[in-house]
């Protein structure tokens, strides 16, 4: 027993916690506070030296209080302890009550040194002297646990198990702010009361069970407040037993778990919705890709589309937009909408601003107006592009609700729009290879930028077009050009350009052939993205002049429109529909199909430089080197391409 003036506290409670802050902040003049971290610290300490109160935190999972209490009362079973945890559950405060804590104060409490102050000083005398609660007289006694259950920061009850239907003997001040009820309201009333239409039968059956059975139970309940408001009350019950072991009474614990519920179902709301937005996605996404795999022409997969989506959503239609005019066209429509617009029927979209926005945009666009149709006040028009890469061949627009429609199926129907987009230029594409009259159109093209106007430039040279051996967004692109200059001084200038990657020579002399590999090509990645197929390319160091065919007037107008768009200048020198050409294209056609890409590069390398001339201009080893493989596998590729082309030129 301590007879010094001041009170010795130990503080028990891991480093950096709320608890721990504590022996700074306790009012040394009074209070001689030392801080142990664990609970064999704390026991050497009180066998060690003196001390009259213990000041014991309490994290769930982290720091077990309660465990070291246990220890500690080996030694000093009549130690005072307040018990300040991090948080107080119904757990906590049944596990406080059942261990005899002198006090209790959630590490929370906004002026937690003075409430731990005041709790060490009822505890322990001001003499210094321990004063447990064991050596208090009865009446004292009770008083001071009731003080303690009246201040706990939950729902205290007390019910007499003795008596029929077990009325509340005892309800804390806590139980008003969960349920409105003061306590000479709710005291000496079976606390079914609480319960309501919606209180869950299940959770009350358990209850029941429970307190029949004199077991620990706990329920979540829906129950109602005094101004009929629900809530969410998280409900343990627990037995209290007589020195003969029988039941006398139950305490009840009642937390609101409101919030907590709330925010359950909204994760289970959440979930739900997911569930039926991949469900959704799932069966659109399927049926887009065989749609996109079996439509044989454009007419067909725009139809086969649309039908697909008005079958999901309230209604689809569709437009094909002539960027040239500044025109949709709609040419498709499915569902419960009227179009303003007749079938067929050009639209400027210079008097729709949000049709506007999104193809300026090229994304996913979603409008709450438009001049097409008519929208009611729960629905809107989801605008989709149908793009590849830069270019927008048209629209899609769905109609849907909006309290039904997710925003995360605005990242599918941009998806589909692109599917749909590439769908559309291949078609273009194999119409331009197979089409019986194609457009010529000739331009020439004048920007400060052009690589190989500047490289023309720095070399004193000019440039002839041979081919396009490879044109991808990774790879990069690889083109062959012929040339009469010196090939060092070609070489050298060239890699000072960051977009070239490699120059390799392929055939040296009066007209050189040379290899250029690039990072990208703005022209070769437009007229790719049109189906526009090279035919000529002439370069100086002023201007570059390019020749190319395409299968429509529509497509030509905007290819020009993305040139002028990319350079500074463009010249239109030639337009006019070429000779048929069906046959020669579409057995160009039909023979690049059937080469892979490796063959198809190594015959168009070997006759380009001249290795089918005799004498040959250039050998095996040489074109295999300017593929990065080794002859044996160079002459593998182009025998097999020879062998197909041949087959080609004699099958029936």
């Amino acid at each position: 027993m301590s007879t010094h003036s001041a009170t010795d506290v130990l503080v028990v409670a891991p480093n950096g916690s709320a608890v721990a802050n504590l022996a700074t902040k306790l009012p040394t003049e009074e209070l001689s506070v030392t801080h142990a971290r664990g609970v064999d610290v704390a026991c050497q300490q009180i066998e060690t030296t003196s001390v009259d109160c213990v000041v014991l935190g309490h994290t769930e999972g982290e720091f077990d209080g309660f465990g070291c209490l246990e220890k500690l009362r080996k030694s000093t079973p009549k130690l005072p302890v307040v018990l300040v945890p991090s948080t107080v559950t119904d757990s906590v405060a049944s596990q406080a009550v059942a261990a005899n804590v002198d006090a209790l104060i959630p590490a929370t409490d906004a002026d937690l040194a003075e409430s731990v102050t005041a709790e060490i000083d009822t505890h322990v005398d001001t003499d210094g002297v321990q004063l447990p609660i064991s050596v208090l007289p009865a009446p004292a006694r009770r008083r001071l646990k009731e003080r303690a259950l009246d201040e706990a920061p939950i729902g205290i009850t007390i019910a007499d198990a003795t008596a029929t239907d077990l009325p509340t003997i005892y309800i804390n001040e806590s139980f008003k702010d969960v349920t409105g009820y003061t306590p000479a309201e709710a005291v000496g009333r079976n606390l079914r009361f609480l319960q309501g239409p919606e209180t869950d039968a299940q959770q009350v059956r358990k209850l029941r069970e429970g307190i029949e059975a004199d077991r620990d139970t706990r329920v979540v309940l829906r129950n109602y407040r005094q101004d009929g408001t629900p809530y969410w009350s998280q409900v343990h019950i627990s037995p209290l037993y007589d020195d003969a072991g029988a039941v006398t009474h139950y305490v009840g614990f009642q937390l609101d778990v409101t919030d907590r519920k709330r925010a359950e179902q909204q994760l289970q709301a959440e979930r739900e919705l997911l569930d039926r937005l991949l469900d959704r996605i799932q069966g659109v996404l399927n049926d887009t890709t065989e749609i996109l795999v079996q439509a044989t022409n454009r007419e067909e997969l725009e139809a086969k589309i649309t039908d697909r989506l008005s079958d999901e959503y309230v209604s689809a239609w569709l437009g094909r937009y002539a960027g040239a005019e500044g025109r949709l066209t709609i040419t498709q429509h499915a569902g419960d909408h009227e179009l303003r617009s007749s079938p067929n029927r050009a639209v400027d979209i210079a008097d729709d601003e949000q049709l506007r926005a999104c193809i300026d945009a090229n994304a996913v666009y979603t409008a709450d107006k438009l001049s097409l149709l008519e929208l009611g006040d729960d629905e809107h028009c989801v605008l989709v592009p149908l793009s590849y890469r830069s270019t927008v061949y048209g629209l899609i627009g769905i109609v849907c609700r909006t309290d039904w429609f997710d925003d995360r199926e605005q990242v599918l129907l941009g998806s589909i729009g692109r599917s749909v987009g590439a769908s559309i230029n291949s078609q273009l594409t194999k119409r331009t290879l197979t089409t019986d009259s194609m457009l010529t159109v000739g331009v020439e093209l004048f920007d400060e930028e052009l690589l190989f106007s500047q490289l023309a430039a720095a070399v004193g040279t000019t440039f002839n077009y041979e081919a396009v051996l490879t044109a991808d967004r990774q790879a990069g692109v690889t083109l062959l050009m012929s040339t009469p200059c010196d090939l060092e001084e070609l070489s050298n200038a060239a890699m000072d350009f960051e977009s070239v990657r490699a120059v390799d020579p392929i055939v040296a002399g009066e007209m050189s052939v040379v290899q250029f590999k690039l990072v990208d090509s703005t022209l070769v990645d437009i007229l790719s993205t049109f189906g526009g197929q090279l035919t000529t390319m002439d370069i100086n160091d002023a201007r570059l002049a390019v020749e190319f065919s395409v299968a429509t007037e529509a497509t030509a107008q905007s290819l020009l429109e993305a040139l002028r768009t990319h350079y500074d200048r463009v010249d239109l020198v030639a337009y006019h529909e070429a000779d048929p050409q069906q046959t020669a294209q579409g057995f160009r056609a039909e023979f690049r199909s059937r080469l892979t890409d490796r063959q198809l590069t190594a015959i168009k390398m070997a006759y380009i430089s001249g290795y089918f001339e005799w004498p040959r201009r250039v050998d095996g080893s040489q074109l295999a080197a300017s593929m990065d493989i080794v002859p044996s596998t160079y002459h593998q590729h182009l025998q097999a391409a020879t062998r197909k082309l041949m087959e080609l030129v004699f099958e029936t």
